[in-house]
């Protein structure tokens, strides 16, 4: 297998696997003159490597190579969308911009693999050369995101622990810290500023509810200065970039997801996985995940009230947040691994179907995407 994306630190990892991997200038804007190198950087090589099968992934990287798939006469193409940019509720340029080009995309597109109903139920109007299809995610590893305590501790120790990795200050009296966590990018689309602005309508009323914010992003500052604003900051927590995800889920006492604009949310997942209840805003991607009540809160993008309404419900309710924390576990089986691996060997299998009488490459196939 090869892999054709931006240079990035996965490399090394997908080299000892055994993936040959390719650096290729591909740029997230569409326009930039390093895409149109990277157009013929991909033809050239797909032309060489003599593939039977192409499949691509983000935005502008599925367009590169699917234009460049046609180009060297790769027999099947499938493309993964992870999250159409134009969805109900979209700005009306993404429309205008990405609806058209996706069905002109199409048209070169063998197989088009959708991650959520929305896209999917969109997708199905797509003049596809074969079929569109639903996949559940990319996989995720359940026993990752499992009980990290194997060995029992007293409960002073587990408060240490949980204290340094969510910086978070001595409890005062009986009363508990309730950890509300949000991985994601700090940026616009993450919409974090929800989750502060409920934590001060909150006030007085749960004052032991704290917010922590693993990411970095260009919206650091002007989170901070709003939760200052408010009168939070000493309950906002910036955690930076981490690479031990599964020991925070671990710790912390809910997650929260308030996005715009998802694909499918792997945070979500993560953290279902984890055995966390979830409250996300009531949107695509989301919304195919969280079962409202069940294993999770749904609510409206930017309802301040509905939002602090939420938190204290989970914070006051510690049967419910059991309860939808076991059920959370029990529907994200289907979003394993092992359950998605088993989808995608089917869809490669079908799509190879028609061409077992040529002589087999070892390069059978390739992955690209913008980023790696």
């Amino acid at each position: 297998m090869h892999a054709y994306a931006q240079p990035g630190e996965e490399r090394k990892w997908l080299e000892q696997k055994g993936v040959v991997c390719h650096d290729v200038p591909i740029q997230r804007s569409p326009l930039q003159i390093q895409n149109f190198k990277a157009l013929q950087a991909l033809t050239r090589s797909f032309r060489t490597e003599g593939f039977r099968l192409v499949h691509v992934h983000t935005p502008v990287a599925s367009i590169l190579g699917r234009i460049a798939a046609r180009r060297a006469g790769v027999p099947k193409t499938l493309y993964t969308a992870h999250g159409f940019h134009f969805f109900t509720g979209a700005p009306l340029l993404n429309w205008l911009l990405y609806y058209p080009i996706e069905r002109l995309m199409a048209r070169f597109t063998d197989i088009l693999i959708t991650i959520n109903d929305e896209d999917f139920q969109r997708a199905l109007k797509f003049p596809v050369r074969s079929k569109v299809t639903y996949v559940p995610g990319v996989g995720i590893d359940l026993e990752l995101y499992g009980s990290r305590e194997k060995n029992p501790v007293n409960t002073t120790e587990k408060n240490i622990t949980r204290n340094q990795l969510f910086n978070l200050p001595e409890s005062k009296g009986e009363e508990s810290i309730f950890v509300v966590l949000c991985v994601a990018e700090l940026n616009a689309n993450k919409n974090q500023k929800q989750l502060i602005e409920a934590l001060s309508q909150l006030g007085d009323r749960a004052g032991n509810i704290h917010l922590a914010l693993a990411g970095t992003g260009p919206s650091v500052r002007a989170l901070l200065e709003l939760a200052d604003r408010l009168g939070v900051q000493d309950r906002v927590h910036m955690l930076g970039y981490r690479r031990d995800i599964p020991e925070l889920l671990n710790k912390c006492d809910a997650v929260a997801l308030v996005s715009y604009r998802e694909g499918l949310p792997r945070a979500i997942m993560e953290a279902m996985a984890a055995g966390k209840p979830v409250i996300g805003t009531n949107i695509r991607g989301i919304r195919d995940l969280i079962a409202d009540g069940t294993t999770g809160i749904l609510i409206p993008v930017d309802d301040v009230a509905v939002t602090s309404k939420a938190l204290y419900l989970l914070r006051d309710d510690p049967a419910l947040v059991e309860a939808m924390g076991k059920a959370g576990k029990e529907r994200i089986i289907s979003y394993s691994l092992p359950a998605v691996l088993q989808e995608m060997d089917t869809i490669y299998t079908e799509a190879l179907k028609g061409s077992a009488s040529q002589v087999l490459p070892t390069t059978v196939h390739t992955a690209v995407s913008g980023e790696r």
